[in-house]
């Protein structure tokens, strides 16, 4: 997939629709597509090396872009190799990742990369600040998304957009989050995948 287009239409989408289905279980596929009129995209956090590619292109099918968290595929490893056969064969339209080796080198092979921070301490979030400047990434998710102060203050200097998830079970962490910066939040509660956020 073209990197130019794949991280038009993610972009486009995040901020049509301000909410991201996170798939942990197969049996989730069916829910996600099911609301996709509220959903921007479809961060898939399960399958394997043999299972990926049809999980991909039935959720693409449907019309909803793909964000991989190759770390949560099973047998697939993040080298030259494991970048190339995402890029090639599996196709998503962004992927997500912790590690910075791992950006590197899916920014050098043209994928659209989502680099997941999680706010663990003080010295993360003062660190991110004081590096934000070096992000190589085309989006950064910030986890956990209860943390709005923060939030806010990452979003109003980072280079690239903000998405937050994590610790989200309700429309008002939602929105809080939405209002400090966020552009769009990820969860994998499908109760929450009925409700369009832009309606509220």
């Amino acid at each position: 997939m073209n990197y130019n287009h794949a991280r038009a239409t993610l972009q486009e989408r995040l901020t049509s629709h301000k909410m991201v289905a996170s798939v942990k279980e197969p049996k989730h596929l069916e829910k996600a597509i099911k609301y996709k009129d509220n959903i921007s995209a479809v961060l898939l956090m399960t399958g394997t090396i043999l299972t990926v590619r049809k999980y991909v292109e039935f959720i693409q099918s449907h019309g909803l872009p793909v964000i991989l968290h190759v770390e949560k595929i099973g047998g697939l490893e993040m080298d030259r190799d494991g970048i190339e056969f995402v890029k090639r064969n599996v196709q998503p339209h962004a992927i997500v990742t912790t590690r910075n080796g791992v950006i590197k080198k899916a920014k050098a092979s043209g994928l659209v990369v989502v680099q997941r921070i999680f706010l663990i301490d003080t010295e993360v979030y003062t660190n991110l600040l004081k590096d934000v400047s070096r992000i190589q990434a085309d989006i950064i998710e910030i986890m956990p998304c209860r943390a709005p102060d923060f939030l806010q203050k990452i979003s109003a200097v980072s280079p690239v957009p903000t998405i937050t998830g994590g610790l989200l079970n309700s429309i008002d962490h939602a929105q809080d989050a939405l209002k400090h910066g966020a552009l769009a939040v990820t969860t994998s509660n499908p109760d929450m995948w009925k409700i369009d956020l832009n309606s509220l």
